[in-house]
């Protein structure tokens, strides 16, 4: 058990969507690509692009711009960011491990949140065929607050919406945004390294664990599920 970390302590998980419970950074990258290269007439490279994951939509879409876009051109540019994803979000593949993860978690009777950088309407999209909808208390996407990941206010008002205090929850993701949200929302932040961040990039954050495959969170889980069960026996 990583550092003693188990979720014992714990009521509620939040987990980020994208590099954590689906492998989409491919699709993701892609859709950036064509839509920098559409708008701002440049095509960063696929490492300038993976950097972005994370932020919302908008605030990625001001980069690389000789000057700000106006209101209706940004419109315009995130509606054909989301047409670019969806043209190819066949690509787009589930964790399993994680998945399970997020069932087992469930299934211990733990409150189960989406906290991601997604628009509303990125979101309802996703939610439309991820397999664990089902199981999904609430979500809190960058449309429902005023400041997005990094700033603590998702994973607060998340656990607002599942009616627990931010030390009775843990949040899983893969970029140092999801790691500063939870950390300045005083909620246990757990880093995975097979999203869109690297190994030292994500340790420099201090997470309270760090998995490096989804078969490792998987394993944390079940372990921690167990270690628990037996507690309760005793």
């Amino acid at each position: 058990m990583p550092q003693g970390l188990s979720l014992s302590n714990f009521r509620a998980m939040l987990f980020d969507v994208d590099g954590t419970l689906v492998d989409s950074l491919h699709v993701i990258v892609g859709a950036l690509g064509d839509t920098f290269e559409k708008y701002a007439g440049i095509r960063p490279s696929d490492e300038e692009i993976t950097s972005l994951i994370g932020m919302p939509l908008h605030k990625q879409l001001l980069l690389f711009q000789d000057s700000p876009p106006s209101e209706e051109r940004l419109s315009e540019m995130i509606d054909f960011t989301i047409h670019r994803f969806d043209a190819n979000v066949s690509e787009e593949v589930t964790f399993e491990e994680s998945i399970e993860a997020l069932r087992m978690c469930h299934q211990a009777g733990l409150k189960i949140a989406l906290v991601t950088s997604k628009n509303a309407i990125e979101l309802e999209s996703f939610l439309k065929r991820f397999v664990c909808a089902d199981v999904v208390e609430t979500t809190v996407c960058a449309s429902d607050v005023h400041q997005p990941k990094p700033n603590p206010e998702s994973a607060l008002l998340a656990c607002a919406r599942l009616g627990v205090e931010p030390s009775e929850a843990v949040m899983i993701g893969d970029s140092v945004y999801d790691i500063r949200c939870a950390l300045e929302a005083g909620v246990t932040p757990i880093a995975v390294g097979y999203g869109a961040s690297d190994r030292s990039t994500l340790l420099a954050e201090s997470p309270a664990a760090f998995f490096e495959r989804p078969s490792d969170l998987l394993e944390w889980v079940r372990d921690s599920l167990l270690e628990t069960s037996c507690q309760e026996r005793k």
